[in-house]
């Protein structure tokens, strides 16, 4: 970003704080107990989280420069780079808890033309909502992994279904979703990039039809075109879907 772009963007943040001061009267204890909310939110390690939940999925849909395939998605504080590649299709060990669930789908350009050898980095959290790293409990680079898609673009991946959960909801960022009349709960998903070499990298997510959270995700990310039917066959349960990249 260039030092001219930086002075616009910031003289319209002033500008519309000032129309919002004006408007409600805000009083110098207000703005002083703000400032103070702030600095809260960041002693609590919740400087990422607070910015995520109210701002991370306005600026992915305003991006310009966002991928025009499959719909980008908020990358969220739980992402962590360089996790092991996973072994035999499986994100899940075998004694992993919770439902039994195949990822299966392809990597296409926008012309539908398959993609092979795209590398998908995936994460979730556990049938608990738990996500590995972050929460204690839960072994590190749990249900964390790579893969990459075969000669005609297929990608397959066995895990369990994640829980819906909450946001850390009992510091600053939960108490200020509650001011404004919001629930601090997530739609059950998995996270996902997709790297490939020519075309720019998605971040998205990916969601289940008929999740009660899917209109009212805390952080308003999710998004019904990246929501899809869990398919049960005699072999087990899967979730099927593609994943479109654009070229540079």
């Amino acid at each position: 970003m260039n030092i001219s772009r930086v002075g616009e963007i910031t003289k319209d943040i002033i500008d519309a704080i000032d129309g919002i001061c004006k408007k409600h009267s805000v009083t110098h204890d207000e703005y002083r107990r703000a400032i103070d909310f702030i600095g809260e939110a960041i002693d609590k390690g919740e400087r990422s989280l607070l910015f995520d939940a109210f701002l991370e999925a306005n600026v992915v849909a305003s991006d310009p420069t966002k991928s025009s395939g499959t719909s980008p998605q908020v990358l969220g504080p739980f992402y962590l780079p360089d996790m092991p590649w996973v072994e035999n299709n499986s994100l899940a060990t075998d004694s992993e808890p919770g439902e039994r669930i195949t990822l299966n789908g392809r990597v296409l350009n926008r012309n539908k033309e398959t993609l092979g050898n795209a590398e998908l980095d995936f994460w979730q959290a556990d049938a608990k909502g738990r996500y590995s790293n972050f929460d204690p409990g839960v072994t590190d680079g749990n249900l964390r992994g790579r893969t990459k898609t075969d000669a005609d673009g297929v990608f397959l991946l066995h895990t369990v279904k994640p829980a819906q959960y909450t946001i850390p909801d009992q510091g600053p960022t939960g108490l200020l979703l509650s001011e404004i009349g919001r629930h601090s709960w997530r739609p059950a998903h998995f996270h996902v990039i997709v790297r490939h070499p020519g075309y720019k990298m998605l971040t998205t997510q990916i969601y289940f039809e008929g999740d009660e959270y899917l209109t009212s995700d805390a952080v308003k990310a999710a998004s019904s075109d990246l929501a899809f039917p869990i398919v049960s066959k005699e072999e087990g349960a899967s979730l099927n879907f593609d994943l479109v990249l654009e070229s540079r």
